[in-house]
This record gives C-alpha cells, structure tokens and sequence, in this order.
C-alpha cells in the first residue's frame, strides 16, 4: 500500500494502558462509519498520553474521508455520519471524556464535546416545527438530511424519510414548516439550541410578504381592519416563539 495521510482521534478519557479493548473497538467501529470508505481506513498504532487512535487513510481515499470530516464538523454530513458522531460523543459522555478529530500531527477537524455537554444544563425532546429556506437535500441512506435558512442561520441536524424528502424536494429554495420531534440543549449562555430534528411532514409556506396578504384582506367587504392588524396576524402566524417554541 502506498503511504497516506495519517489521522489522529484522540480521545481524553483514557490512556492505552488503561483503556479496555471493547471500548477501544466500540469507538473504532463509530470512528469508521463516521468517515466512511471502511476499506481505505486502516489502523496503524496507539498513541500515549491520551489515547490517539492513529489510522492511515489510502491516497486516493483521502479527498472523500476529508471533505466527509468537514461536512462532520459543519453538520451537514450525511445521516449514518452524524449518528456516528453523535454515537461517539454519547459514549464519551458516559466515559466522562472528550476528544477530537485531526491530522496526526496537525490541526484540529472535528471536536467532540463529550463531557462538556454536561455544562450545558441537560436537553428535552419535544414535538415542534422549525420554518425556514430549503437549502440542501442530500443522502443516500434511509434518513436523509435536510438543511434549512432560517433567519440568516443555517440549520442542520433534520433528518426525515425517503418519501418526505422526494417531497420536499419540489419544494427547494421556498419556505416551509417543517414539523416533527425536536432534541435541544442548553447552552452555558442560557439559550436553547436545536441538536437533532427528526421530520414528520411539512407544510409549504407562501413567500408572499405578510403586507400584500393585510392588503388583500381589507378589500373584502364587511372587514374591519385595525392598525394593529399586522402585528396580530404575526403573532398567530409565528407564535411566541419560533423555531421549536423553545
């Protein structure tokens, strides 16, 4: 085999020594569905300090494993990905550790809060609609990603079912509700943020501006219409919150 480009996962929770070899073959195997091309991936040593599991990725594999680490990073992977990662940080966790993914040596790719998350207060899980731009559909497993444009921030972590996403694809670049179950945590600052959408169905939106539809609305005769009208068909429109009512 020719030489590649040797990556590091490194995981602060453990060292070699003290690692157990279940445990070291649970992260390996999340580790390889994270970055696809199983084949191409192959085991070189242990690392001490922390455990660095150290891998070497072919050559002709690399392009695919770095830009799949970076669609990681940004959360735009596809779905068997980002259930990896997600897999991955659940166990670090349970393991009271964190790590990151990064060139061996070199920078830093992907960071795996693990332990970490338990500073951000915990998380619920709620049914709620999230509204925003389609922007992206993608995939080629049973949960296909979906990527919204909802107030000039880009969310990711939406998943829904072949036949809704083949749906939702006439629907691309228009606004829609989307609605499901929704995972969010809490973050330090005391916000809430969406960590995992699974879609149920949507409903398409119309992108007409809300004043065109007051217009439309105070010619019909019988109809009265208060200055205050735009700001209440909002408000029912919207609800108190948005995106999740979190």
């Amino acid at each position: 085999m020719a030489a590649g480009r040797e990556y590091g996962f490194v995981i602060e929770a453990y060292t070699p020594e003290t690692v157990p070899v279940a445990r070291l073959a649970e992260y390996m195997r999340e580790l390889t569905t994270m970055l696809g091309e199983a084949r191409a991936v192959h085991f070189v040593r242990l690392e001490s300090g922390s455990t660095n599991i150290v891998h070497v990725v072919e050559p002709e594999a690399v392009p695919k494993v770095a830009a799949r680490a970076t669609a990681v990073a940004q959360r735009q992977a596809p779905a068997e990905a980002m259930w990896a990662y997600q897999t991955i940080n659940r166990m670090l966790r349970s393991d009271n550790g964190k790590a990151v993914y990064r060139e061996n040596p070199g920078a830093e790719i992907i960071r795996f809060p693990g332990i970490e998350d338990a500073a951000r207060f915990g998380s619920i899980t709620q049914q709620c609609a999230v509204d925003g731009e389609v922007i992206r559909i993608g995939g080629t497993g049973k949960n296909v990603p979906i990527v919204l444009r909802s107030e000039d921030e880009l969310i990711g972590n939406c998943y829904t079912s072949r036949a809704t996403a083949k749906e939702l694809a006439m629907h691309l670049f228009e606004p829609v509700r989307l609605l499901g179950t929704g995972r969010f945590f809490r973050e330090d600052r005391g916000g809430w943020k969406l960590d995992f959408f699974k879609i149920d169905s949507f409903d398409a939106l119309s992108n007409e501006p809300l004043s065109s539809v007051i217009t439309a609305l105070r010619a019909i005769p019988g109809g009265e219409w208060s200055e205050d009208a735009f700001s209440e068909l909002d408000a029912l429109r919207q609800g108190e919150a948005r995106n999740g009512g979190v």
